[in-house]
């Protein structure tokens, strides 16, 4: 693989520190701050499960990371920018690139001490935290190129009244996040090149203004649809009538992770043109959605388990079970935000920060969202392009560490080391066994494999650097 394509997969080089190339460009205000920034990212990203005081080298540096983010002059849209500029790079790089959108909630209800915070969750469970909401850029393999959107905030209550709050116009409802990432997206994306960009999202962001809104943008989109729509001049006047009324185009198996079985589903497939519902017809705005339905539906389920059914609505044309095919493995990877969020809530351990405010938290979390998705790389650069140099994950210390170790003696030439078997190598510090019939490592292992593989490379760096 030639070095730029190592690049655009990695960013900078790593013994230029990732850190640095993956903020390059940052702008605080301040020459210090953004110094600062870059020597926090790299304690944090050395150790990421570890509070801020552990994470650090030395007792300076904690105090230096806690006056980062109380200062006033880096918000977390600031700390995002050099990032998602970054993440438009790698993007460029891509023929096809899928923007999926998700939210996710931080519990800080513990933390009794920290101001700020807003309800989560239902009214019984008096739960307290900060809500985000991000689009994650990945390939359509898998591979992430980080994240483009990113929301984060605090609840100021629960709505007062179901039916006063459908009344409202969507720009005051949570929900309007949706709109607002696929704006933010299509302004970002626009580029010289051909790189297509989807949007792939769950049922919740089955909203009619954001079908609307990607259709009045050319925005492509891929969700899974959540309401039975009416249908325009059709003798089936919804859509679940409309879709299961059209034959069954073919037979395909789908992989269901969290019951981990194969289904057999047949698929169906058809355009369609879906009316405005009641609350737009008022409006001079009222306009009729094109698209195309996919339904995919399990023929036999085992006995006691719920049938798997999808109803996905796309803007991308959809003439043949190849293109459907397609279609419902870009929504697959849906998965992959979820999986991000993991990392970031497990593997960096975010809702056990104290930092007392929900500012400083907000911070730290667009901090630890660029760490998080350089340690999700970290375990999918190695399945994507698996004979990459491993120059482009670690840095010549953390090479010469992982070959240095007795258990790894003899794995690797003098010369060379594959992303694969580093990676690997890693996850096997983290408690991977490597079997023959084991799946691939998945982020924990990695995680606290590369947490392992921080402190052995300190301590050999200080070895080689005392004996020369």
């Amino acid at each position: 693989m030639d070095t730029a394509r190592e690049k655009s997969l990695g960013g900078a080089a790593c013994d230029e520190g990732w850190a640095r190339g993956e903020f390059e460009g940052v702008e605080l205000g301040d020459a210090r701050l953004e110094r600062r920034l870059i020597r926090v990212v790299e304690g944090l990203s050395s150790q990421p499960e570890y509070p801020v005081n552990q994470a650090c080298e030395d007792a300076a540096a904690p105090k230096a990371a806690y006056r980062l983010f109380d200062n006033d002059k880096v918000s977390a849209a600031k700390i995002f920018t050099a990032h998602r500029a970054k993440t438009g790079r790698r993007m460029r790089q891509e023929p096809l690139v899928l923007a999926i959108q998700d939210t996710t909630f931080f519990n800080f209800t513990g933390h009794k001490k920290t101001r700020g915070l807003g309800p989560i969750g239902d009214r019984s469970g008096k739960l307290h935290g900060l809500i985000l909401h991000s689009t994650f850029a990945v390939t359509p393999r898998g591979l992430p190129l980080g994240v483009l959107t990113h929301d984060c905030w605090a609840r100021e209550g629960f709505r007062e009244n179901e039916y006063t709050h459908k009344e409202l116009p969507l720009e005051k409802k949570e929900s309007f996040r949706w709109v607002e990432a696929l704006r933010e997206v299509s302004k970002l994306t626009v580029s010289p090149n051909n790189s297509m960009v989807i949007t792939i999202a769950d049922r919740e962001c089955d909203i009619y203004e954001f079908l609307l809104e990607a259709q009045l943008l050319n925005a492509k989109y891929v969700i899974r649809a959540a309401h039975n729509r009416h249908v325009l001049d059709s003798e089936y006047k919804y859509t679940h009538e409309y879709v299961r009324a059209s034959p069954v185009r073919g037979q395909i198996a789908v992989t269901v992770p969290s019951q981990q079985r194969t289904a057999a589903v047949h698929v169906r497939f058809s355009a369609i043109t879906l009316c405005a519902p009641e609350r737009l017809t008022k409006s001079k705005n009222q306009f009729n959605v094109s698209c195309w339905v996919i339904h995919v539906e399990e023929v036999e389920p085992p006995a006691g388990v719920e049938a798997l059914s999808w109803t996905l609505l796309t803007n991308i044309p959809v003439t043949s079970l190849e293109h459907a095919v397609e279609r419902i493995s870009w929504y697959r990877r849906r998965w992959s935000i979820e999986e991000f969020h993991k990392v970031l809530k497990s593997g960096c351990a975010v809702e056990k920060s104290r930092l007392q405010t929900a500012e400083r938290l907000k911070r730290y979390i667009a901090l630890l969202c660029v760490i998080a998705w350089r340690l999700f790389w970290l375990v999918h650069i190695q399945r994507a392009n698996p004979g990459a140099s491993a120059a482009v994950a670690l840095t010549q210390a953390e090479i010469n560490t992982l070959r240095s170790l007795k258990r790894f003696n003899g794995r690797f030439t003098p010369t060379s080391m594959t992303v694969r078997q580093a990676v690997m190598a890693i996850a096997c510090l983290g408690g991977y066994l490597n079997r023959k019939n084991d799946p691939p490592p998945g982020p924990t292992a990695v995680w606290r494999g590369w947490q392992r593989l921080a402190s052995m490379s300190e301590l050999y760096e200080s070895l080689v650097t005392g004996c020369g």
